[in-house]
């Protein structure tokens, strides 16, 4: 059930992000909001169905971006796979983990971006990259970070309500 409603929403956030995102820019930086969702549901604790959600959302990102076939989708899997690694247990625990969780995916899905780029033969000028487009991205993938997040958590609970003992 949670894939019918995880794949045209993956799709949906692939469109916004290639066309009316690319818009409405912070320097360079636009938040990447196909990395969000997938991170936000990682922190609920569902591993297997963020890899898949990573494994989607990557390949119709990579259908509407310039990025070889399958790059996205690679580093998001990466990326659910990391995220899968706290499994929810903290996530009542600490407010802050969705920041902190955001900044390193957020990073590790830029820093990878452009090795791709820079793999592919294109030159990159790492410093005014970092200054325009990645520094610019993780700010504003930070401020949704939480409001995702806190949607996220309460999709879960929709989807999934927690069991009760008589």
């Amino acid at each position: 059930m949670i894939y019918a409603v995880g794949v045209p929403l993956l799709a949906l956030l692939a469109v916004l992000q290639s066309s009316i995102l690319s818009y409405m820019r912070l320097l360079d930086g636009r938040p990447d909001l196909v990395l969000i969702a997938i991170v936000a549901w990682g922190l609920t604790g569902r591993a297997r169905e963020t890899m898949v959600w990573g494994l989607i959302g990557g390949l119709f990102l990579d259908l509407f971006s310039g990025f070889p076939a399958g790059a996205s989708a690679l580093v998001f899997i990466l990326i659910a796979y990391l995220v899968s690694f706290l499994e929810g247990r903290f996530w009542e625990a600490n407010l802050l983990l969705p920041l902190v969780v955001m900044l390193i995916a957020s990073l590790v899905y830029h820093f990878f971006g452009f090795g791709v780029i820079a793999l592919s033969g294109r030159g990159v000028d790492f410093v005014m990259a970092l200054t325009r487009i990645i520094l610019p991205s993780t700010f504003l993938n930070l401020l949704l970070a939480l409001p995702v997040s806190q949607l996220a958590k309460s999709v879960y609970l929709r989807f999934f309500p927690p069991e009760v003992s008589i």
